[in-house]
């Protein structure tokens, strides 16, 4: 089925490239985008369009509001059941996320209602749908809550069954979250597994910290991984300086290194070492938030040239933002960003990442939207009103 949507006032930003900073930003007033088959086909005026309407085409007229691609959060951790009030509440009475984890909180804790948990699923799509009607249209899902590598793979194709069936596109990633008791037990699974891993998802995501894998772990997980074509990611440098980064630069120099993620704690060499791997770098400013720690040095990225994405880390328990609008006002309270940096680390450069066309409106790209009602497009990353936002996805 064929859509048009009429009168529009078209912005987004252009680029063939991830955007670094200074990005083209267009905008084209009154305005009409032709949607076939999940893509834009033709962007022009009404009268350039019309020829196109037929009894089947649904038409959408916007009344001059405007029109920007939808949202893409490239890192989330949406399945899961177990809520962390309890340690929100050590948190704020000055305990540190390490100490909670070391007294059965935490991610530990998650697992183990996850692993129990009998509703996954509807809670996956509740998720999603509140994610949705927030404006953000494509969603990267990571599992991670389960330990056992049966079940991790079991959560995955959970993902992969419900993107069937809701609104957003969704990004499967496999997690390897937290090390279980025995570790050589879980590499020999993994080995094991690898090649229907890699059937479900082309992303693999490894959490290297103090509380999660060491950098010695990970060499060795990456070392069973290395030759299946994935596309690697890691949750790193969160907390410390962990090596994770010049370990990789100087053992796995020829990796598909999609991104480092947090990066919270970031020296001038790493931050070089991340522009020589030509990763991108993911920033998440609400888990900075809810956790009351500081934010990532983001100016030392944009100085090297390296790509930025925000990402809200929606989880169990250090963030729980579903929405780009918060991660946005955020990044401009704190990281001091423009609103046309932000809307290209929430739209054009995760669409890289993520290897979809996608992120900006134009011809033969993805067919998703926000309609933003108001009559100044920065609003997006000032206001903490969602209602004017209206998602749109074909």
């Amino acid at each position: 089925m064929k859509t048009l949507i009429v009168n529009a006032k078209i912005l987004t930003a252009i680029s063939d490239k991830p955007v670094i900073s200074n990005p083209r930003i267009i905008e084209l007033k009154n305005h009409s985008i032709l949607v076939e088959n999940s893509k834009i086909k033709k962007i022009g005026f009404y009268r350039e369009l019309k020829s196109y309407i037929d009894n089947q085409t649904n038409i959408i007229d916007l009344n001059n509001n405007y029109i920007l691609p939808g949202f893409i959060d490239c890192h989330t951790h949406l399945l899961f059941d177990g809520k962390r009030i309890e340690d929100f509440i050590k948190r704020q009475q000055g305990k540190t996320y390490q100490e909670i984890s070391k007294e059965g909180g935490g991610i530990k804790y998650t697992i183990q209602q996850t692993i129990s948990s009998d509703n996954l699923e509807e809670l996956l799509i509740q998720r999603i749908e509140k994610f949705y009607k927030n404006g953000t249209t494509i969603i990267e899902i990571k599992n991670g809550y389960a330990l056992d590598i049966h079940k991790e793979i079991e959560h995955l194709e959970l993902i992969k069954k419900v993107s069937k069936f809701v609104k957003p596109l969704i990004i499967p990633t496999f997690l390897s979250h937290i090390p279980p008791s025995n570790f050589e037990e879980y590499l020999l699974t993994l080995r094991q597994n690898v090649a229907n891993i890699r059937k479900l998802t082309k992303f693999f995501d490894i959490f290297c910290d103090q509380t999660a894998f060491s950098v010695d772990q990970t060499v060795q997980i990456i070392q069973i991984l290395k030759n299946y074509d994935f596309d690697f990611r890691f949750h790193t440098n969160e907390f410390i300086e962990d090596g994770l980064i010049e370990k990789i630069y100087k053992s796995f120099p020829d990796l598909s290194i999609k991104s480092f993620d947090h990066l919270l704690v970031l020296p001038d060499e790493t931050a070089d070492l991340i522009k020589k791997l030509n990763s991108f770098a993911v920033i998440m400013p609400a888990t900075s938030w809810f956790l009351n720690k500081q934010y990532s040095p983001i100016e030392k990225l944009i100085q090297r040239s390296v790509p930025i994405c925000l990402a809200s880390d929606y989880n169990a328990g250090s963030s729980n933002a579903m929405s780009m609008i918060f991660v946005s006002n955020l990044a401009a309270i704190y990281l001091k960003l423009p609103a046309e940096n932000i809307l290209c680390y929430i739209t054009v450069n995760p669409a890289f990442l993520l290897g979809l066309k996608a992120g900006q409106i134009r011809e033969n790209y993805l067919s998703s939207f926000i309609v933003l009602h108001t009559d100044n497009w920065k609003e997006f990353c000032f206001t903490l009103d969602h209602n004017i936002i209206n998602p749109l996805s074909f």
